[in-house]
């Protein structure tokens, strides 16, 4: 079962879990949107800066997720419904625990990578493996991309995933490490499967 050693965790320290973590983290997302459109300087003060950390600014292991896409306000709107959207779910399928140390994984480990590169950290990576461990859970689920053309999770995860395998095989060392770091908590969860699938592949083929 993918993640299943947190479900051991959780038996001891499953009072550390956050309770609604999906509608926390949108919720303070869509309010730093809203600040940040009259006040765009303020998201620097929620930014995962490596100096900032140094001085004693912690809050930026937690205020870097709620950064918000700095785009229009319909990809903002649709960024808060595909936060809340897949969090929810995770939530529902894994209970308020095992997200709760997901989300974790992913804020320290980049947390660590921007401290050692020196490199402003960003929120994509970990958004990243919060889809991809959604997509894995409810791989033949639909999605209308454009609002109208129906594809299945399975193949928008394989094309993120190749999108973050040619960014981590063309970029520099702080590039590579930022988004190994976010998609820490996907590989703690989903790897030993993954690698289990690959072994099942193998031997199905005699190799």
């Amino acid at each position: 079962m993918d993640g299943a050693w947190v479900d051991r965790l959780g038996r001891r320290l499953g009072f550390l879990a956050v309770p609604g973590l999906p509608g926390l983290l949108t919720a303070m997302t869509a309010a730093a949107a809203l600040f940040a459109a009259s006040k765009p300087e303020f998201v620097a003060a929620l930014a995962l800066d490596p100096d900032a950390l140094r001085h004693g600014q912690i809050w930026r292991v937690i205020t870097f997720l709620v950064v918000p896409p700095q785009s229009s306000l319909l990809w903002t709107l649709l960024w808060l419904a595909m936060i809340y959207a897949v969090l929810n779910a995770l939530e529902a399928a894994w209970g308020e625990f095992k997200l709760t140390v997901f989300v974790a994984i992913g804020a320290l480990m980049s947390t660590a990578a921007s401290l050692l590169t020196g490199a402003v950290g960003d929120n994509g990576p970990v958004h990243l493996a919060n889809f991809l461990a959604f997509a894995r859970l409810a791989p033949d689920r639909e999605v209308l991309v454009m609002f109208v053309l129906p594809v299945k999770l399975r193949w928008i995860a394989a094309a993120a995933a190749a999108l973050a395998a040619v960014q981590l095989l063309g970029g520099d060392g702080a590039s590579r490490a930022r988004l190994l770091a976010g998609l820490s908590s996907y590989l703690f969860y989903f790897g030993p499967g993954h690698w289990q699938d690959l072994r099942l592949a193998w031997r199905r083929r005699g190799l």
